[in-house]
């Protein structure tokens, strides 16, 4: 049975705050608007998120066409890979990760524009592709003391506060993304993924090669690849809103055949697409327990 707590406020900042109880656990959330000088740089709004009692092993992060920035106010996330850094920033990848939902979890969780990313950080996104790395190697030593000044503020507005001062700081070093990049993310996210990288460079009036030289160190994957993350994306957005035929599914988000969808998504999200929804938890996230990666997924970034 679930039951969901209606949004309330953190003060005059008016974060909103919400609970969901589940059969499964429960979550809060605190969700708050950046400065409006930030939110191009920003896919949504800042996220804190709590989880308590959860009755699974492990929750499922399939990969998503934008860079993640997360501080942990209590214990370190850990992945099938390694233990994270309790403030760190990834790159885009195109791998799917299992993270696991043991100890006590309470997180600021930031998802950056590709472009955005590369703004904010400074460095070629192509550094940080597949990466998960300390957030002071990026934004410098100041950061060091972050996690646990968060941890100690009271209230989610004097956290997302924090956070958005440090965001802020960053404008003043911003890198500048070559305009032919800028426009082919906006066309590849306007279709959906569902463009032909020729037809792209070639509307772009540049060549293939430099778009893609230039598109990888400035969002970190290659076109083609971006194009395939966007797909997914529209797909399991389209699966969770209104679920259809797998054939119909595949064929309005570009994939050649249902064979292809089922192909990406067991790449892409490590299981099928039936299987993918049913692990689906109320309000966000997945259920990761028995997915088993036996590969490395990285051959689309060539």
């Amino acid at each position: 049975m679930r039951c969901f707590e209606p949004m309330a406020t953190d003060g005059p900042e008016r974060t909103k705050l919400s609970r969901d109880e589940h059969q499964l656990g429960s979550s809060s959330r605190a969700l708050r608007m950046p400065d409006r000088r930030l939110r191009p740089f920003l896919q949504r709004e800042y996220v804190g998120a709590s989880h308590e009692g959860l009755k699974f092993e492990s929750w499922l992060e399939p990969p998503q066409p934008v860079a993640t920035l997360m501080i942990s106010l209590r214990d370190p996330l850990r992945t099938e890979r390694a233990e994270l850094p309790r403030a760190w920033i990834a790159g885009l990848d195109d791998r799917p990760e299992i993270v696991d939902t043991s100890g006590r979890h309470t997180e600021v969780d930031l998802k950056l524009t590709a472009l955005g990313a590369y703004a904010l950080c400074g460095v070629p996104m192509s550094e940080l592709t597949g990466q998960v790395v300390p957030l002071e190697e990026v934004f410098g030593p100041g950061v060091q003391f972050l996690p646990e000044q968060l941890a100690e503020a009271q209230s989610w507005n004097t956290r997302f506060d924090l956070v958005e001062r440090l965001l802020l700081s960053r404008l003043g070093v911003a890198a500048v993304p070559d305009p032919f990049v800028v426009e082919a993310v906006r066309r590849l996210q306007v279709r959906g993924g569902r463009i032909r990288i020729n037809e792209l460079a070639a509307g772009l009036n540049v060549s293939r090669r430099h778009l893609s030289t230039r598109f990888r160190a400035q969002v970190g994957l290659p076109p083609k690849t971006f194009a395939r993350l966007l797909r997914f994306e529209l797909a399991r957005r389209l699966m969770n809103e209104r679920p259809a035929r797998w054939a119909d599914l595949a064929a309005e988000c570009g994939y050649a055949d249902q064979s292809h969808l089922n192909r990406e998504f067991r790449e892409l999200g490590g299981t099928s697409p039936a299987q993918l929804l049913a692990r689906r938890l109320p309000g966000f996230g997945t259920v990761g327990d028995g997915i088993t990666f036996v590969q490395d997924i990285g051959e689309g970034r060539t």
